[in-house]
């Protein structure tokens, strides 16, 4: 038995999130698993964790096509005129992974309501250099809708969940699952948008538990539930396929997806390293989700909660939790 419950529990008694769980795998399977109560096997808001996913996806897109990273985001949507076009000039699909496109880190499409593209074209040019940004991979979504000419959800299906045989995987999940609530409003973004001088009327009202619909606000308010950058719900399982999937690769497509690319900050295809991570590299989600794999040591840790579901704004360091768990794992397995 590792050291991963009694941490995890005494997080919970500190207040950094209310309930937690975890998978930790090697290539061959599933090492352990637990729950900070009860079973575990719940479904889970993962956030931020759905860019992987939609990395993943556009990876194997590329293996079966043989589709360029290097291609430009524009000529494939057939958007090359007008401010649009202008925009999307020289943004490539490897710029897209590694937030590289000079794309705002976020703005709340759901405040301003035009369609997406109208949207895009008017938004300020983000920084030089690595700038994480949730508009890059709803720009994606569009670039695999359109290349594919599948929804969202079917390419997430097709290219991911079919291959990997990930089950516990989902957009607009059936209420009637174990589903642990994402949060209790949407407070950080109203003080988001609120800082902008923007408004919206349609915010959650607080103190409300949000079941089976993604924290997010533009993944939920404006997607649908259905987006690149947010929305997927999964279990610890479905989380540690995906990173078990890249531990036994060999397949030099995917090979990117954990390697650092030159001049992105850390960046991978898919993962980062550094923050939360102290080996190898992994991704978080807003709501407390975070994948870790480790390629050398051979083994990785999906960890799940809902650090959201309090009645106040978040007020625990997640990150720091994350990497004090990775970090006692990392000597447990060297």
């Amino acid at each position: 038995m590792h050291t991963i419950a009694p941490l995890m529990r005494e997080a919970v008694s500190e207040g950094i999130f209310p309930y937690g769980e975890w998978a930790l795998f090697d290539r061959s399977g599933i090492l352990e698993a637990g729950a900070t109560e009860g079973d575990g096997g719940c479904w889970f808001d993962l956030a931020s964790l759905t860019k992987p996913y939609t990395a993943t996806a556009l990876l194997a897109l590329a293996a079966e096509t043989g589709l360029s990273l290097d291609a430009s985001a524009g000529e494939l949507l057939d958007r090359t005129d007008g401010p649009l076009g202008r925009r999307l000039e020289g943004i490539t699909l490897r710029a897209l992974l590694t937030h590289t496109a000079r794309l705002p880190s976020w703005y709340p499409l759901y405040a301003d309501g035009r369609p997406f593209f109208e949207i895009l074209a008017e938004l300020p040019e983000g920084g030089a250099g690595m700038v994480y940004s949730d508009i890059g991979y709803m720009l994606l979504r569009e670039v695999l809708c359109a290349v594919t000419g599948l929804d969202f959800r079917e390419v997430i299906r097709r290219y991911v969940s079919a291959p990997l045989r990930i089950d516990a995987l989902r957009f607009c999940p059936d209420k009637s699952l174990p589903l642990v609530p994402s949060c209790r409003d949407n407070g950080v973004e109203e003080n988001m948008c609120r800082e902008r001088s923007l408004r919206f009327g349609g915010f959650r009202p607080h103190f409300t538990d949000v079941v089976g619909e993604p924290n997010d606000g533009n993944a939920w308010y404006y997607f649908h539930g259905v987006s690149g950058h947010a929305g997927l719900f999964g279990t610890a399982g479905a989380v540690a396929e995906l990173g078990r999937f890249y531990l036994t690769t060999g397949d030099p497509v995917y090979l990117g997806a954990v390697t650092p690319q030159p001049g992105c900050g850390g960046r991978c295809l898919a993962f980062h390293t550094g923050g939360a991570f102290p080996t190898g590299c992994g991704h978080t989600g807003f709501t407390g989700t975070s994948l870790w794999i480790d390629s050398q040591a051979c083994f990785g840790l999906a960890l799940l909660t809902n650090r959201l579901y309090y009645d106040h704004l978040p007020q625990a360091d997640m990150n720091a939790f994350r990497r004090e768990v990775h970090t006692v794992l990392a000597r447990e397995f060297t």
